[in-house]
């Protein structure tokens, strides 16, 4: 059987099963059958032997030794009424006083089997199987007033019961054949619809194709992790072991358990049945990933689970923050050379007019800007990434005849354990853009930042007195791709809110004369 397909393999191998097993049970069956009915016609022969051994014309012949066709027409008046036609009645010495042919009358019996009934007295039935003979018989004693005077043999050709239950057996046999029969068409059904199921291959292409899949899952750099429908674990690869903490044995256990919130993004993904693409999740301070949620669906198009892929962005992310650093500098570079050179012009313009106290007041005016914002970021806000970045916004706001004030209350010397600098940066610097591209619109735009840190937390504060948010899209600013702006954007506010969630905070908008940010993140993350 080793080169035939799976198919038929499985075809011959349940067949024969079903072969077995009907043909030992109708083998047992039918055993037991003929034993019931062999019990049943012994029984029935007893009791039509301890009829006749009770009849007192019988008795009284025997007693009497009277003449042997006396017994011969009691038995014959009856035998003809039952189906048993072998009665014998004989005396004590074995003459036989009856019999189904009258010429053996006045002989011995000597057929065998009644030593014990002459002997003992004993009741009994006999079920005999030999060259002469295959019958059942009942053997009784006759006695007469206390004493035994002989004995009554009924009996029954076993060939006689077997021709009655000839019908019967042939039905039986019938149901065995279709039972056969139907039991190996199923047989090759089963193995029909077992190779569509496994789309025909055979045993050694699934472990195969099963090795093969675990060696690419394993060799690849990005990490892949999958779940049922009911958020049950069901596969991962090395990265995605490392990288989630995953042991062998939380195969079947559910994702939810991992208490991460990439657990939650993935049960977010099947419970909503719309598959998340390019979202960064925090794993921790130094890890990030870039996650893809991807619906699993069978051949009727049912969600039956969720495979998600990340990788590390940890490194790209670094790298991303020197450039974006680098790019900080030369914006905030730029921006204060192109406001250096209109102040330069405006002073040539000043002394060209021979306006010389004006200019003097202008050079004035400048200088204690300069001071004031140079004396607020370089006394109250401690760290200098967020201290340029002010600046770098400071330097924009003024280049675009908008007012950017950092309030003189600020004080930034501590920062809280779940967020760094640059994530700071992010978003405050998020948050004055948005202001500065809604205030260019405007005149007299003005934005005013503070920032304060206590043991408690961090508080920022970003108000403007632009034309606020709408409160149509109030529900949508912070969705990942959303904006009211042209172009592809629509990414800012979504960073921002998964900044202040991953380090435990909170976001509350204020609509007055303007919008008003107010962020709160805890000193201690859990």
């Amino acid at each position: 059987m080793k080169g035939l397909k799976l198919q038929y393999r499985l075809t011959i191998f349940i067949s024969s099963i079903i072969i077995i097993i009907i043909c030992g049970l109708g083998i047992a069956s039918y055993y037991m059958i003929k034993n019931s009915i062999e019990t049943q016609m012994g029984n029935n022969a007893m009791d039509l032997a301890v009829t006749i051994a009770s009849m007192d014309r019988i008795k009284e012949a025997l007693a009497n030794k009277d003449d042997y066709q006396i017994v011969q027409n009691t038995i014959d008046s009856f035998r003809d009424k039952t189906r048993f036609q072998y009665i014998i009645v004989m005396d004590m010495n074995g003459i036989k006083y009856s019999y189904p042919r009258g010429k053996s009358l006045g002989k011995k019996y000597n057929d065998g089997g009644e030593e014990r009934v002459l002997k003992y007295g004993e009741a009994y039935i006999s079920k005999d199987r030999n060259v002469l003979i295959s019958a059942i018989r009942a053997f009784v004693p006759i006695y007469y007033d206390g004493q035994q005077v002989g004995a009554v043999l009924v009996g029954l050709l076993t060939d006689t019961v077997y021709k009655e239950l000839e019908a019967h057996i042939l039905i039986f046999k019938i149901t065995l054949a279709v039972g056969l029969l139907i039991g190996i068409i199923g047989a090759a059904i089963l193995a029909n619809l077992i190779k569509r199921t496994i789309f025909g291959l055979e045993p050694r292409e699934i472990a195969l194709l099963l090795g093969q899949r675990d060696l690419i899952l394993q060799s690849l750099k990005h990490g892949i992790l999958a779940i049922d429908k009911e958020g049950k674990i069901i596969l991962f690869n090395r990265v995605a072991k490392e990288f989630l903490n995953l042991k062998d044995d939380d195969i079947g256990k559910k994702v939810s358990s991992m208490n991460l919130r990439y657990a939650d993004e993935m049960m977010k993904a099947l419970f909503n049945e719309e598959a998340i693409y390019n979202q960064e999740i925090k794993l921790c301070q130094d890890i990030t990933l870039m996650c893809s949620h991807t619906l699993l669906k069978n051949h009727k198009d049912e969600v039956i689970g969720v495979v998600s892929s990340f990788e590390d962005l940890t490194e790209v992310k670094k790298m991303a923050e020197e450039l974006t650093g680098i790019k900080r500098m030369t914006s905030a570079l730029r921006a204060q050379n192109h406001e250096f050179m209109n102040k330069l012009h405006t002073i040539s313009g000043l002394i060209q007019l021979e306006e010389y106290e004006k200019a003097l007041e202008y050079i004035s005016d400048i200088s204690h800007q300069r001071q004031v914002i140079s004396e607020v970021l370089n006394k109250n806000i401690k760290n200098p990434h967020i201290a340029g970045l002010l600046l770098a916004k400071y330097n924009k706001a003024a280049e675009s005849k908008i007012s950017l004030e950092i309030d003189r209350d600020s004080c930034l010397e501590k920062i809280p354990d779940s967020i760094n600098p640059d994530e700071i940066c992010s978003v405050i610097g998020n948050l004055i853009e948005n202001s500065i591209e809604e205030l260019v619109k405007l005149e007299n735009g003005k934005i005013i930042v503070k920032l304060n840190s206590d043991n408690n937390g961090l508080k920022i504060r970003v108000q403007d007195n632009g034309p606020g948010i709408d409160k149509d899209v109030m529900d949508k600013i912070f969705e990942r791709g959303f904006t009211t702006k042209p172009g592809n954007r629509g990414i800012g506010l979504s960073i921002v809110k998964q900044i202040i969630d991953y380090a435990q905070g909170s976001i509350e908008i204020i609509q007055d004369n303007g919008v008003i940010w107010d962020i709160f993140i805890p000193m201690k993350g859990s």
